[in-house]
C-alpha cells in the first residue's frame, strides 16, 4: 500500500547570504549546520515527496515499527552527516543500522511509531538534490518490540561490496547514475510470466533471465518462481559471470535481466555493474520484495508468485510476504525437514547462518555440523527454538550470546579463548552448558 502525503512546507531558516546557520532537529543546541548553495537550490527547487510502502494486513496498533529505505543522492560531507543522523537516532532512542556515504544513504531501524515518522521526515528534509532526484520509497512494518539490538551509523558503502562499481570484466567503471529501469509490482508480474512462458520481452531479445540478487540463505528460506539460487553464496561475491550471464557484446545488448533482492538497494549497485558491462535491458524490482508484498496486500491477494517467506535482517528473521501464511520452503541441512528457524553456527570461526529444524536443534547444538561442535572457539548450544532471535541480536540493553565477549572470561584474549580449557557461559535460555 503506497501513502502519498501532501508536499509539505519543510522549514528551512534561510538568510540572505547561504553561510546562514540552522539548526537540525534532534541534534541538541551545540549541533548547526551551514546552510549550502545546494540547501538553496533543494529549497527553490522541492524533492520529491517520500512514499510510503505499509502493509494493511499487520496489526497497526502495535506500539513499534521496522523502518527500512535507500537513497541514492549525492553526500558531500558523509562524516558530517553520520553524527548528525547518530544525534538525531540517540536522542530518540532508535536502534538499527545506518550506512552513508557520498552515494547516498541505506538504512533500516526501530523505534515508536512516531519517532519513525519523524525521523522519515527528517531524512527527506536532509536529501540532497542530486542529478535526477527521486523520491524516497520508505517500507515500515508495525512490530511488538524494537527489532534492532542496537544502534549503529556508520560512513561505509551502502552495500557489502564496494567492487561492483569497479571495471570487472568488460574493463568500464559502472555508475549510479545508469542502473537500469525500476519496474512495479505489476510490471514485474508481466516480465515474470514472459520469463515463464519464454516469450519475448517487448521490444525484442529473447525471454528475461531472472537473477536474485541476495545472500543464499535468504533464497533458501523464500524466492520467486524461476529464480535459481545464487551462485555466489553472499552478494558480495556477485557478477555477471557467477550468475552465468551471456559474455558476448551482441547478446548481452539484447538479453532482458530482471533483478530484485530485498528492499532494492543491492539492485541499485548490480544494475550499474550490469549496465557498464553492456547489458541494455536490466530490469529492477522497484522497491523489493519488500514492496511488492505490501502492493499485493494491498490489493487482498496473496503474492501470485512468491514461495515462502521473506528473510530480513533484523531480529525477526523471517517475515510472512504481504502478511499472508504460505508455504514454508526452507529446508533443515542436517535432515531436509522443512523449517524457517535459522541459527548462526556456534563455531565462532565458521558461524554460518544455517536453517535448523526443532527435532534437529537440541542435538545438534545450533552447529552446522559435527567438527564445528569441538572446534575451540565456540559458543554454548543452542537447544532452543524460542532462543533463535539472538541470531540478528538480543533484545536492547541485554547482553549478546552471539559475541564472544559475553562468554569468554574477560581475563582471556579473543584469539587465545578455548571453551574447553575456559570454559563459557551457557546461552539464554538452553539447559546444555559449553564443555
Amino acid at each position: 500500500m503506497l501513502l502519498r502525503p501532501p508536499v509539505r512546507q519543510l522549514a528551512l531558516l534561510l538568510s540572505c547570504q547561504f553561510g546562514a546557520a540552522r539548526r537540525l532537529p534532534g541534534t541538541g543546541c551545540a549541533s548547526l549546520r551551514f546552510v549550502t548553495a545546494a540547501a538553496a537550490i533543494r529549497a527553490a527547487v522541492p524533492v520529491p515527496a517520500p512514499v510510503l510502502s505499509i502493509n494493511p494486513k499487520l496489526d497497526a496498533t502495535l506500539p513499534y515499527r521496522a523502518l527500512a529505505f535507500y537513497a541514492i543522492s549525492p553526500i558531500a560531507q558523509p562524516d558530517e552527516a553520520v553524527e548528525s543522523h547518530r544525534a538525531f537516532l540517540t536522542e530518540r532512542g532508535m536502534v538499527g543500522r545506518v550506512y552513508l556515504c557520498e552515494d547516498g544513504i541505506n538504512a533500516q531501524v526501530s523505534g515508536a511509531a512516531e519517532q519513525c515518522a519523524e525521523y522519515r521526515a527528517y531524512c527527506h528534509d536532509q536529501l540532497g538534490p542530486g542529478a535526477a532526484p527521486e523520491p524516497i520509497l520508505f517500507k515500515e512494518d508495525p512490530c511488538d518490540e524494537l527489532a534492532f539490538p542496537r544502534l549503529r551509523v556508520k560512513h561505509r558503502s551502502l552495500v557489502p561490496s564496494g567492487e561492483l562499481l569497479g571495471g570487472g570484466a568488460s574493463g568500464r567503471v559502472a555508475s549510479l547514475q545508469d542502473r537500469g529501469r525500476d519496474v512495479s509490482p505489476a510490471e514485474w508480474e508481466e516480465l515474470l510470466a514472459k520469463a515463464d512462458g519464454g516469450g519475448e520481452e517487448g521490444g525484442g531479445g529473447g525471454a528475461p533471465i531472472v537473477l536474485d540478487v541476495r545472500n543464499g540463505y535468504e533464497w533458501d528460506v523464500g524466492r520467486f518462481d524461476g529464480a535459481a539460487r545464487p551462485s555466489p553464496d553472499t552478494f558480495a561475491q556477485s557478477d555477471e559471470e557467477a550468475y552465468g550471464l551471456p559474455s558476448d557484446p551482441e547478446e548481452r545488448a539484447e538479453t532482458p535481466v530482471m533483478m530484485y533482492c530485498t528492499g532494492g538497494i543491492r539492485c541499485e549497485y548490480f544494475g550499474a555493474r550490469l549496465r557498464a558491462a553492456g547489458f541494455e535491458k536490466v530490469y529492477k524490482l522497484q522497491g523489493g520484495v519488500q514492496h511488492y508484498g505490501n502492493a499485493h496486500a494491498a490489493a487482498e491477494e496473496a503474492p501470485p508468485r512468491w514461495k515462502g517467506s521473506l528473510f530480513v535482517f533484523d531480529r525477526r528473521n523471517t517475515v510472512p510476504l504481504g502478511g499472508a501464511s504460505s508455504e514454508v520452503v526452507g529446508q533443515c541441512v542436517h535432515c531436509g525437514a522443512p523449517t524457517e528457524a535459522f541459527v548462526n553456527c556456534g563455531n565462532i570461526d565458521c558461524n554460518k547462518l544455517h536453517l535448523v529444524c526443532e527435532h534437529c536443534l537440541p542435538r545438534t547444538g545450533g552447529f552446522c555440523c559435527e567438527p564445528c561442535s569441538t572446534a575451540p572457539r565456540r559458543r554454548p548450544p543452542v537447544t532452543s527454538l524460542a532462543d533463535l532471535a539472538a541470531t540478528q541480536g538480543a533484545p536492547p540493553g541485554q547482553p549478546d550470546p552471539n559475541r564472544l565477549s559475553s562468554v569468554k572470561p574477560h581475563n582471556v584474549g579473543r584469539k587465545e579463548y578455548d571453551a574447553d580449557e575456559h570454559g563459557c557461559a551457557p546461552a539464554a535460555g538452553s539447559e546444555v552448558g559449553g564443555s
